[in-house]
């Protein structure tokens, strides 16, 4: 027997038949050609064979039809249209029906044992597999990876057998078509399945294999029982695969009605410059200051962040109009009972998201575990971030407030690989994005191991789908360069994604409209000359703004010109390149929010080319048309400025390959500090330095007294209130319970033993008021451990993490760190006691106590 399924445009056609020994097939086909050859369906559980002997009943036909949004994905409207082909037979005892449906851009099918009474079943094994067609010999494949992180391979079939490999996988014909294979609804059923992939079973076969961490155990499911769907996605050009739903449209629909708690849009997030930055309240606050003033949508608070201050770092991104995401692994909230005890906490402080991270397991147990925490987090109004996770399976549309997962290899890797790179890079949009959104971290170029241009990184941001799309590079740099302009024209969410040109692993330009406003992010391997057609626009003139890499990538250059639908705009790209393009009627100022705080707009510019030049300095012009200064040996700039008797920031644009030490004066005072490098003398970044001017007119000499030459673009001087500290050194404190002060490498004083007994007392904190300020901790932790404080004699008591200030590196206690609580104190006297009475406490070299204001 055979029957027959074709898609509403008859693109698609599935076949399914059942041989002599009552054993079930399918085939499917894209324009008459072959897709999948002859495969099998059914599986093996402990009740029954349903892989053979099946009796036929009945069949029943369906339309599916129906469109629906979501606040943030590929397209604003989601079409989900279908043609429905359910078959049931009779197998033993049970009734068992395959669940096929044919799209216009693939197809899929599911298995279901029918009952009216619930009951137990265990699955052994599914005897589902996917036999390729002969024409289909370029494949992209992911080895299988716990958390999905590794690379696409692109292969060919010698070989494969018997390895196991993630989904998606995708696979290309001689004749131009595409096949992707994934599964859908796996994370939403209530922990009825788990996540499964693919095993190369010889020839051009590959079979669905069950997660590894299931240890070849059944599992444990039961009747009324419906499996995942299995996904073929059969297109004719890679621009069908990338706007495919799919796998969405094989999920329940959402049953939440007010959506407008959910919102997408441009995140920062400092844990990829400074992965310890979520224990400053003061960098957190920083990092809102930059959003809103730039006009981006959120942050993201990463690990070790501290409850003491978390309410308040709400409140005030709140204020800004800012939504906060908040890290947390998984492990704390495993359980329903640690879920809702902690989500509801969290959530009552003002969280907006959640970043669930170190799942990095496909069992059965870990779906469920997905599925509780995502309705708990649904409940408390909570957008949903999975991190070290499994692949996107469609299930934000059952949940539209899940934004992203990370499931790939992202920029974070830079930080222990020379991975991702180019390839790999344009390999994804045609794989792992084309399931569901992607945090991938884009846009990083402070690591001395880059290995793409700038124009590449800045239009990852575009190129890559995400509702939460987190900016890897951090403020510093932000602000001083100009791709930063770019980003700034990217929306929260998009109506339209296109391909204009692209192969995977080779160079991809994605398209996303939002209204009348085109951004076009465009990447590539090797070097070469794009063309691209802008015949998606309307009639009429547009203008366009492009941004492309200099001749060392290192640099952006940015022009501007008139097109239309007959325009072509050619790209000549670098190998490991890239360039972005935003396209509007016309080119509007950048769009930003509130100036205040870190982003003050009380700020007075002064560039360094027009300030007074001293002996070593050297004035250099950049092919991009920047300017700056060298500052050589003994390089000086005097620059005439004008502020009031009081402390200001002065902030330094400038870009330095190496370390380097600045001396700022005014004749009165005198400031000296260390810079950071910025990894090039073309990449800028800013650093602040608090300087207390004497008032008036002022020469204000900047000079560079030791290290590496930076190139000096401008100053900024700021009136942004810094607030003044008290430190006190731990030589001021008083020993007990076998602590002592050691000295480190460096001559530098701290307090070691702290914790099992040994504790540090000061018994005269001197402040001028009532109210809450912040303690910053300068420590160095070979790994993370505990701290109490206690506060005029237990009046008040705070438990605080000093996290490993090594990173990933082997363990070493001579890199120091910091990390700031926020505590009541009184006017006048206070008492400090330092302990921990759970193990022993990390190095400590003092404490700065700041008003909280």
């Amino acid at each position: 027997m055979m029957w027959e399924l074709r898609s509403p445009n008859k693109a698609i056609r599935m076949t399914v038949g059942r041989n002599a020994e009552g054993e079930l097939g399918y085939a499917v086909e894209r324009n008459g050609r072959a897709v999948i050859e002859q495969s099998k369906l059914g599986f093996e559980s402990d009740l029954e064979n349903f892989a053979t002997a099946f009796r036929f009943i009945k069949e029943t036909r369906a339309i599916v039809d129906e469109t629906y949004s979501l606040p943030a994905g590929k397209k604003a409207v989601y079409d989900n249209h279908a043609n429905e082909m359910s078959l049931q037979f009779a197998c033993g005892a049970y009734t068992f029906v395959l669940c096929a449906r044919a799209y216009d851009d693939g197809a899929a099918f599911r298995y279901q044992v029918l009952s009216d009474i619930e009951q137990p079943m265990q699955v052994i094994r599914e005897a589902t597999n996917f036999a390729l067609a002969e024409t289909y010999d370029d494949l992209w494949l992911q080895h299988l990876n716990s958390s999905y992180e590794a690379t696409y391979d692109h292969t060919g079939w010698e070989d494969k057998a018997g390895r196991d490999y993630g989904m998606p996988s995708l696979f290309h014909a001689d004749n131009g078509g595409w096949v992707m294979l994934t599964e859908a609804q796996v994370y939403n059923t209530n922990g009825s399945y788990c996540s499964s992939h693919l095993r190369g079973a010889g020839g051009r076969s590959l079979s669905l294999e069950f997660a590894p961490e299931e240890m070849g155990r059944p599992l444990s499911c039961k009747l009324p029982f419906s499996s995942p769907w299995r996904v073929i996605v059969a297109t004719d050009d890679l621009n069908e695969l990338v706007n495919t739903t799919i796998n969405y449209n094989l999920n329940p629909p959402s049953a939440i009605e007010d959506t407008s708690w959910i919102k997408p849009g441009r995140c920062l997030w400092g844990w990829w410059e400074y992965m310890n930055s979520a224990q400053l309240y003061t960098e957190q606050k920083r990092y809102v200051d930059y959003a809103a003033g730039v006009g981006f949508e959120g942050l993201t608070v990463d690990a070790d962040w501290d409850i003491t201050w978390l309410k308040e770092l709400c409140d005030y991104a709140h204020s800004k109009g800012i939504v906060v995401w908040l890290w947390s692994a998984m492990q704390y909230i495993d359980t329903p009972e640690t879920a809702r005890e902690k989500i509801a906490l969290w959530a009552s402080c003002g969280v907006d998201g959640l970043k669930v991270d170190f799942f990095q397991n496909d069992s059965q147990h870990t779906m469920r575990q997905y599925e509780m925490i995502a309705e708990v987090m649904t409940e408390h109004r909570l957008m949903i971030n999975f991190h070290g996770a499994t692949k996107c399976m469609g299930e934000g549309r059952t949940w539209p407030n899940f934004l992203t997962a990370e499931g790939i290899l992202g920029l974070e890797h830079y930080m222990w690989s020379g991975l991702p790179d180019a390839e790999h890079n344009c390999t994804v949009p045609f794989t792992r994005n084309v399931l569901g959104p992607m945090d991938y971290t884009p846009t990083g170029f402070s690591n001395k191991n880059r290995n793409t241009t700038l124009a590449h990184q800045m239009a990852l941001s575009v190129v890559y789908e995400s509702g939460a799309a987190h900016i890897a590079a951090s403020i510093y740099y932000l602000e001083a360069w100009r791709g930063t302009d770019f980003l700034r024209r990217m929306k929260p969410a998009y109506d339209e994604v296109k391909v204009l040109s692209g192969y995977p692993g080779h160079h991809a330009a994605i398209l996303r409209r939002s209204g009348e406003e085109w951004l076009i992010g465009c990447i590539t391997n090797e070097a070469m000359i794009v063309r691209l057609k802008m015949d998606f626009l309307p009639e009429g003139e547009f203008a366009a703004e492009v941004y492309e890499d200099d001749s060392s990538g290192e640099m952006m250059k940015v022009r501007r010109c008139t097109v239309t639908s007959e325009t072509v705009i050619e790209l000549p790209l670098k190998k490991s390149g890239g360039a972005g393009i935003y396209i509007a009627k016309e080119i509007s100022p950048l769009p930003k929010g509130i100036e205040s705080g870190y982003m003050s707009g009380e700020r007075s510019e002064y560039l360094a080319q027009e300030a007074q030049t001293r002996q070593g300095s050297e004035p250099v012009e950049y092919e991009n048309d920047q300017q700056a200064v060298l500052l050589n040996l003994n390089g000086r700039l005097v620059f005439s400025v004008k502020t009031p008797a009081e402390p200001q920031t002065v902030r330094l644009f400038y870009a330095a390959k190496e370390p380097w030490k600045v001396r700022i004066s005014d004749g009165i005072n005198q400031v000296e500090m260390d810079m950071p490098q910025s990894g090039s003398v073309k990449i800028f970044m800013t650093r602040d330095v608090v300087f207390p001017f004497s008032g008036g007119e002022n020469a204000l000499s900047i000079e560079r007294i030791a290290g590496s030459v930076p190139a000096l673009e401008k100053i900024h001087i700021i009136d942004n209130k810094p607030q003044p500290e008290l430190y006190v050194p731990v030589g001021q404190g008083i020993l007990s319970g076998g602590a002592e002060f050691v000295l480190d490498a460096s001559g530098g004083e701290k307090v070691t033993g702290l914790g099992n007994g040994g504790e540090l007392k000061f018994d005269s904190v001197m402040l001028p008021k009532d109210g809450y300020y912040l303690m910053r901790f300068d420590y160095c932790a070979g790994e993370s451990r505990d701290l109490s404080v206690e506060v005029n004699g237990g009046a008040h008591t705070y438990r605080t993490n000093l996290h490993t200030t090594d990173g990933w590196d082997f363990p070493t206690w001579s890199i120091k760190d910091q990390r700031e609580i926020r505590i009541r104190m009184q006017a006048g006297k206070n008492t400090l006691r330092l302990y921990n009475d759970q193990g022993r406490a990390a190095h400590i070299y003092g404490f700065a106590i700041t008003a909280d204001e």
